[in-house]
């Protein structure tokens, strides 16, 4: 039952009472009790639509049915939720409904709907007064907005302008065949003033299925975040006019016009440190757990990836650090992670006492949607009672990977060469005392067959004679 564990690569979010008091803007399906085909919803909503599992005594708030039951919350409905759930079955039709539902709900505000004239307009917002000066339109010959779009113009929202534009437009940008999700930006933008002076000149890239994977959100999100690092660095990683990923979300502390500029490497947080760069630092604290033994041959290159996103992330809602995740296991524990799950992230609202974390791979473009998400309201968080403080841990002698199991298993060959010991002390003590009982045995009389007196005899023997005699 219940589709699937809730372990930590689960897409599928354990949701207490406190937590559906506090949900994200985000369409919801929740599941009350034991519902089948969780993680398969979870996988074709990623992105999209929150899949949770919730107690199964709320069941009746949220759609007046008892357990098992599934309600869907539409977006935006966080703030009433209970008031806003609809209530479907618990069944696989009854997800399947609840999944249209949810979808169907999500906004397509952010997208503008072109027709067979001319897209001046358009794109002259989107090449001005977007971070990445550039336009994601999407060629369809559906009638609608696909919601996978509308999630992703809230997830880049600021970062560039999206567009949805009918099969008649196709010819126009050399399209071929719908569905096309293709990226424009001006040529001659950031060049030198006579270059600038020529005029606009239209280029871009195209999401290309057989190199960057199927139509999904978690590809076509990465696709996006790709071409946005690269016009940034094009452009200087000046963010202009853009709205700050996070302007309304968890972390809402302001613009990011520092974005791009050298902020140094990323730091190690440590206990002297964990206040001034996490928890009295305001906004969200992006935490990168890495193995931070000298056995990870990825670390450079892992840090590297943190460094980028803390450059391009100066000024905004996230602050970005790492943590050596393999000595501060405690920290790491208290999330329900361990070293199996490295490398991987965390965004911590400390004010709030809420965090999430990063599902998937551990490269700039992920984790940069991952955090935006989260800063945006549009990512789900999970309380925890209080940000656990890190431990004075001295990380330079610490026993990590290979080296802790060996000295585990020297601990266990202490314990059991103890064991053996106190063993061969009791077998020991036990034969004298026979061995003494005996003796006075044979001094004194009152004996039996087998020549030891009964009022001698242990326990052990008295058994076995009067079985003897039984026989």
């Amino acid at each position: 039952g219940g589709g699937g564990g809730g372990g930590a690569a689960s897409l599928v979010r354990d949701l207490s009472e406190s937590d559906l008091s506090s949900l994200g803007a985000e369409p919801h399906v929740l599941a009350f009790g034991d519902v089948d085909g969780l993680e398969a919803l979870a996988e074709a909503t990623y992105g999209q639509v929150v899949v949770g599992r919730a107690p199964a005594a709320l069941a009746a708030k949220y759609g007046g049915k008892e357990a098992p039951a599934v309600a869907m919350l539409p977006f935006g409905a966080a703030e009433k939720a209970a008031k806003k759930a609809v209530p479907f079955a618990a069944d696989a039709a009854g997800l399947d409904a609840a999944k249209k539902g949810a979808l169907a709900s999500l906004p397509d505000s952010l997208v503008d709907k072109l027709g067979q004239g001319s897209p001046d307009m358009f794109f002259s917002a989107a090449l001005t007064q977007t971070a990445a000066k550039a336009a994601c339109l999407l060629f369809s010959d559906k009638a609608e907005v696909p919601p996978i779009f509308r999630s992703l113009s809230m997830a880049f929202e600021g970062q560039m302008q999206f567009g949805f534009a009918p099969p008649a437009m196709m010819a126009q940008f050399n399209i071929d065949r719908a569905p096309a999700l293709l990226v424009l930006w001006n040529e001659n933008e950031g060049k030198d003033e006579q270059d600038a002076q020529a005029g606009m000149k239209l280029t871009g890239a195209r999401f290309m299925p057989q190199v960057h994977g199927k139509f999904s959100y978690g590809n076509i999100a990465a696709f996006v975040a790709s071409v946005v690092e690269q016009r940034l660095q094009m452009l200087g990683a000046h963010a202009g006019g853009a709205k700050p990923a996070g302007g309304e979300g968890e972390g809402g502390r302001g613009k990011a016009a520092g974005a791009g500029k050298d902020v140094g490497p990323p730091p190690e947080l440590s206990a002297a440190n964990f206040e001034a760069e996490c928890t009295q630092r305001g906004g969200l604290c992006a935490v990168a757990l890495l193995d931070g033994g000298p056995d990870n041959g990825n670390k450079e290159a892992q840090l590297a990836v943190l460094a980028k996103l803390r450059r391009r992330g100066a000024g905004g809602p996230l602050s970005y650090s790492w943590l050596d995740a393999t000595c501060h296991t405690d920290f790491v524990a208290a999330f329900g992670l361990g070293e199996t799950d490295l490398p991987t992230m965390l965004v911590l609202s400390p004010g709030k006492a809420r965090w999430a974390r990063s599902v998937g791979a551990f490269d700039a473009e992920t984790l940069a949607a991952f955090g935006n998400g989260v800063a945006a309201g549009r990512r789900a968080t999970e309380s925890i009672d209080a940000v656990p403080a890190l431990q004075e841990v001295d990380c330079a002698s610490v026993a990590r990977g290979a080296d802790a199991v060996a000295e585990d298993d020297a601990l266990g060959d202490e314990i059991m060469a103890e064991i053996l010991e106190e063993e061969r002390r009791e077998r020991e003590a036990r034969e004298a005392e026979a061995a003494a009982a005996a003796a006075a045995a044979a001094a004194g009389g009152g004996q039996d067959e087998g020549g030891v007196a009964k009022d001698e005899m242990s326990e052990l023997q008295r058994m076995e004679a009067e079985v003897e005699q039984c026989g």
